[in-house]
């Protein structure tokens, strides 16, 4: 026993240096055989972030993962790769490593000789196919990273096919022209141009042009490089195969864009312009903690100032422009960790306005009775008989003519037999006869419309609009939400529409309901003369013994009175000795006369009425001989004004 544990104790920790050993230098290792014929290491992910702040790291360029050539034809193969921000500021100065691996047609892979860039030019001189991958690592004091290609297919065939289409991509659609990008990888400086030929196993030769060498410059790999002079525009990149027999077969060019990160905006005043900073990894910024963007104004005047950063900090949203802000130039500072670079100036060209405007600002005024609550756009408590008035300034401040215009005023709804009465209309303190003003039924919103013929509205021409209503009879409570709009058409037929604020009228019938609740006392047994019998809990706190109900609008004193019937009595009209008081602050009063139980002052509103246990009205005893039975009495609840 002792033996087995000894071989343990000396095998186990061999094991581990073992797999440790493996797992630090997988390079020291062949891929197993089972998957000897698709790759030597399982590909590393894609890098994931961007914008200057990798989460991950990994090929940002991978290789083309199928070549065909012949015996004797070289193939190129470029790849780039990247660390993740993190390890790149632990050991900003890690050397990097590139061992490119090859399988032979034996389906094992080993590494070939003296390659140690991450570029490979590869000479095949047997015909077959054969699996290459680079591994790449990084190894310093503090960290180390290793990466995987994707594996690449190579086809060495007997002889050489001919392409009869060529096609081509670009990894991105824009560069910056900035000098100090080349360094510090915040924004992309350069891209990668891939051929697909058809038949995809063309063995031609594969060349590369642009059509402006002072915007950028591309190599025989396809590898664009923006210039970093300032320059911006426009970039055409085109791809030829030349066949075996000679023949050249072109693509169609693919464009690129080269510039400093904005472009000039133009709009129309009273438009907001847009201004956005250009990147093709908006969607893979995944970790853009480390990322601060400014945005900054720099106006006519040479004054510079610091505008406030959006939610999305890509872009910048200009309030609506006006005239003066012509000229104005924008741009941004982009900072990542201790790394900033500046976009170039993108300049603001304002024309002026020439859609139509129309500002409409609507107010409503209840002249019969104004509450302090009452707003410019909200009136409350309205009531039957009330006369309002609805005042619209409507201001043409486009630049188109209206030959035909209308303001409507939504009212009543569809399915409600009252509405208004209009007294009367005037526009810019002129009447307007009837002929120009009705009443229809607007199915979309569901309202009674009243609609009033502006006629024409000529650019810079204001029309104030007052209209005088009366209320009708309110019987119940009711809200009307109104949102008067302008209609009409240009003086080159086209239709607009502005809407005004809305304005709120709260109806009221205007009267105070009571809604009495039934009074019961605890039962009395005999000889409990002089006791006092208290409420049940129904009618005690919290429980409202009247609930006062409804709209109190008048001005002056209320008072709200009890008094009591006939004596308390059962249905055979016998009489209970005892009888019902009221008391309130230790003050007994009878109720045989009228009680004043509640009271309000001034515009202040009656409220409900409710008691503690042993306030309000209580019943006291009167004789030790009570008839057995139920014994009630009527109590009528009034309320006084005064003014």
């Amino acid at each position: 026993m002792k033996t087995i544990l000894l071989l343990l104790k000396f095998i186990l920790p061999l094991v581990l240096a073992l797999c440790l050993f493996f797992i630090v230098h997988p390079e020291a290792i062949l891929a197993d055989n089972s998957i000897a014929s698709v790759q030597y290491h399982t590909p590393t992910p894609n890098p994931t972030g961007g914008f200057g702040v990798w989460a991950t790291g990994g090929f940002d360029k991978q290789p083309t993962t199928s070549y065909y050539t012949t015996v004797g034809d070289p193939i190129k193969i470029t790849t780039h790769t990247v660390r993740s921000t993190l390890s790149f500021g632990l050991n900003p100065f890690e050397t990097v490593y590139h061992r490119w691996f090859i399988s032979n047609d034996d389906g094992k892979f080993s590494q070939i000789p003296n390659e140690t860039r991450n570029s490979l030019i590869y000479t095949p001189q047997q015909t077959g196919t054969y699996y290459i991958q680079l591994y790449t690592y990084y190894e310093g004091l503090f960290t180390k990273d290793k990466f995987y290609s994707d594996v690449i297919t190579v086809h060495v065939l007997k002889k050489s096919i001919d392409a009869d289409f060529l096609n081509i991509s670009i990894d991105k659609n824009y560069l910056y022209n900035v000098k100090d990008s080349s360094n510090n990888g915040i924004v992309p400086k350069d891209a990668y141009a891939t051929a697909n030929p058809d038949p995809e196993d063309a063995t031609g030769d594969i060349s590369w042009s642009l059509d402006k060498p002072d915007l950028a410059t591309i190599d025989e790999n396809g590898h664009i490089v923006a210039n970093s002079d300032g320059k911006s525009g426009i970039v055409k990149i085109t791809g030829s195969i030349k066949n075996n027999d000679g023949s050249i077969i072109t693509s169609k060019p693919q464009i690129i864009k080269i510039g400093g990160g904005l472009d000039n905006q133009t709009v129309h005043a009273n438009q907001p312009a847009t201004f956005h900073i250009q990147t093709d990894t908006d969607s893979q910024r995944d970790d853009d903690k480390d990322i601060k963007i400014t945005w900054y104004k720099r106006s006519t005047n040479g004054q510079v100032t610091q505008l406030q950063t959006q939610t999305d900090p890509m872009t910048y949203v200009t309030s609506p422009t006006t005239k003066t802000e012509n000229g104005d130039e924008f741009y941004a500072q982009i900072s990542v960790k201790k790394n900033t670079i500046r976009t170039n100036s993108a300049v603001l060209n304002v024309l002026p306005p020439t859609d139509p405007n129309i500002n409409i600002k609507s107010s409503i005024e209840d002249t019969t009775f104004h509450p302090a609550e009452n707003t410019d756009s909200v009136i409350n408590k309205v009531s039957s008989n009330d006369k309002l008035v609805i005042n619209s300034k409507i201001y043409n401040s486009g630049y188109k003519n209206f030959p035909n215009s209308s303001l409507s005023i939504p009212l009543f709804p569809l399915d409600d037999k009252n509405n208004f009465n209009i007294d009367g209309i005037t526009i810019n303190k002129q009447p307007l006869a009837t002929d120009d003003y009705q009443i229809v039924n607007n199915n979309f919103n569901n309202q009674k419309e009243l609609i009033i013929n502006l006629k024409d509205l000529k650019i810079s021409d204001t029309k104030n609009v007052e209209i005088d209503l009366t209320t009708p009879t309110i019987n119940a409570e009711q809200t009307i939400n109104s949102t008067p709009y302008f209609s009409g058409t240009t003086d080159d037929s086209s239709d607009f529409q502005s809407e005004s604020n809305k304005l709120q009228i709260n109806l009221t019938p205007n009267q105070i309901t009571l809604n009495p609740h039934s009074i019961q006392f605890d039962p009395i047994a005999q000889f409990q003369k002089g006791a006092i019998k208290y409420r049940t809990a129904a009618t005690n706190a919290p429980h409202a013994v009247v609930s006062v109900e409804g709209s109190q609008r008048k001005t002056g004193n209320k008072y709200l009175f009890v008094k009591q019937a006939y004596p308390l009595q059962d249905n055979k009209r016998d009489i209970l000795g005892a009888n019902l008081f009221y008391k309130i602050n230790n003050s007994i009063q009878s109720i045989n006369n009228k009680v004043l139980v509640e009271e309000a002052d001034g515009d202040m509103p009656l409220t409900s009425v409710i008691w503690n246990k042993k306030d309000g009205l209580l019943l006291k005893v009167n004789s030790n001989q009570i008839e057995p039975g139920q014994y009630s009495t009527k109590l009528n609840w009034t309320i006084e004004n005064s003014i």
